[in-house]
């Protein structure tokens, strides 16, 4: 793998999610609806900052931890698991996918930045990403040093900011913008992609813990 496939594969791992049905995005509608288009990135910047602080906490404090092909063969394959079952789950609820406008209500409560933030802490599926796909991945992106760490998160992060932002805009501008059956067609064939690579990081796992020269 390449550092431009390192952050491809990233951005593309984190599209899938941040496009999944969730409290995140349900909070991204209404916080358009209130507040306009700048709500998306504010949420993304809230969610993003948590993301960075965890990152950190992988880094620094788990990583001593995390040596050897039998912990790396570990955290493939759950990473694995967690995968495919992000992708059925995603797959399952595409027939209902939608991003549809409500009525819209005054401006209240927090602040979209802060919002973000308190919405990814109360998420549990969000730390067990991290755990298991995102350590998984980050092992990988250490093999290049600082700059394929710097990269991987990058590529994440920049979903979440492209996704959320084109959100907001596109309910704030009355949703013309947004054609639902071609968003779900995405997110389909993004599903497909995280299913090869739930298989790819299984193969990995199995190699490491049972296949070892």
């Amino acid at each position: 793998m390449t550092l431009l496939g390192l952050f491809y594969i990233s951005f593309l791992i984190g599209l899938t999610g941040a496009m999944a049905p969730g409290p995140l995005l349900t909070v991204t509608i209404g916080e358009s609806i209130k507040r306009g288009g700048g709500a998306g990135p504010f949420l993304a910047l809230g969610h993003s900052l948590l993301e960075f602080f965890l990152l950190l906490l992988i880094l620094f404090g788990f990583t001593k931890w995390l040596r050897g092909d039998t912990v790396y063969g570990i955290i493939a394959l759950f990473g694995g698991v967690v995968l495919i079952y992000m992708a059925i789950s995603t797959i399952k609820a595409i027939p209902a996918y939608t991003l549809k406008k409500e009525p819209a209500t005054k401006h209240r409560g927090s602040h979209p930045f802060f919002l973000g933030a308190i919405i990814t802490l109360s998420n549990p599926y969000w730390f067990i990403w991290w755990f298991t796909i995102g350590t998984g991945y980050l092992l990988f992106a250490k093999d290049f040093g600082l700059v394929g760490v710097v990269l991987f998160f990058l590529g994440h992060i920049l979903s979440d900011f492209a996704w959320y932002s084109f959100v907001s805009y596109g309910v704030s501008f009355g949703g013309k913008s947004i054609n639902t059956r071609i968003l779900r067609i995405v997110l389909f064939f993004l599903c497909l992609f995280i299913l090869f690579l739930a298989f790819a990081f299984l193969y990995k796992g199995l190699k490491l813990l049972f296949i070892r020269p």
